[in-house]
């Protein structure tokens, strides 16, 4: 799976995606993000996710081949 940062989340890590092996919800990706990432825990609770360029919930299931996008919230006005 790969994975896609944008924002605070890309700034932290310093990369622009990750590469995973994974299947499972996403709130279950969140959590595997933050064990391997914890630095992120407080920047990615506040985040939302897009599979294949749709936005989805957290209980939406995710599969291996599928494309995740970390967005953050939006600011200014």
């Amino acid at each position: 799976m790969k994975v896609l940062l944008f924002g605070e989340v890309r700034r932290i890590l310093n990369k622009d995606a990750i590469e995973l092996d994974f299947e499972g919800t996403i709130n279950d990706l969140e959590e595997a993000l933050i064990g391997m990432f914890p630095q992120i825990k407080n920047t990615i609770k506040n985040c939302a996710f897009a599979v294949n360029l749709e936005y989805k919930n957290r209980n939406y299931h995710v599969n291996n081949d599928e494309e995740v996008a970390i967005i953050p919230p939006v600011e200014g006005g």
